[in-house]
């Protein structure tokens, strides 16, 4: 059985025995914010809360997005740069964002941003 995100938030907080609103302190937010995202009315947690929470929970990114292991694309799966119509400014924040991921986990970012291109196909 596949958890949603927010199920798998609500398994983890449960696990450790943690409330919505000591998650909530922990993590920085307002209890309101746990809740949307375990009941699936928010998506997710923006990047920078996820990461308070991997680090938190020492849980892999990959599991938290149910992206199997990376394998290397095939050439038909590989886009040139010329096929994606990106604007200067559309790459500046791409790259900004990108930067400040630890290098160590840079894989798993990527991993997780190819799982949410997938369904914009």
């Amino acid at each position: 059985m596949s958890f949603s995100y927010g199920q798998k938030i609500r398994e983890l907080r449960q696990k450790f025995g943690l409330s919505q609103s000591e998650l909530a302190r922990k993590l920085g937010v307002h209890k309101q914010m746990v809740s949307d995202v375990e009941r699936g009315k928010q998506k997710r947690f923006n990047p920078q809360i996820e990461q308070k929470l991997i680090e938190l929970f020492d849980i892999n990114p990959s599991w938290l997005h149910e992206i199997p292991q990376p394998s290397h694309p095939t050439n038909q799966q590989v886009a040139t740069p010329s096929q994606i119509p990106l604007s200067q400014s559309e790459i500046d924040i791409l790259m900004r964002y990108f930067a400040q991921i630890p290098p160590h986990n840079r894989l798993d970012a990527l991993a997780c941003i190819l799982q949410c291109m997938s369904k914009f196909k």
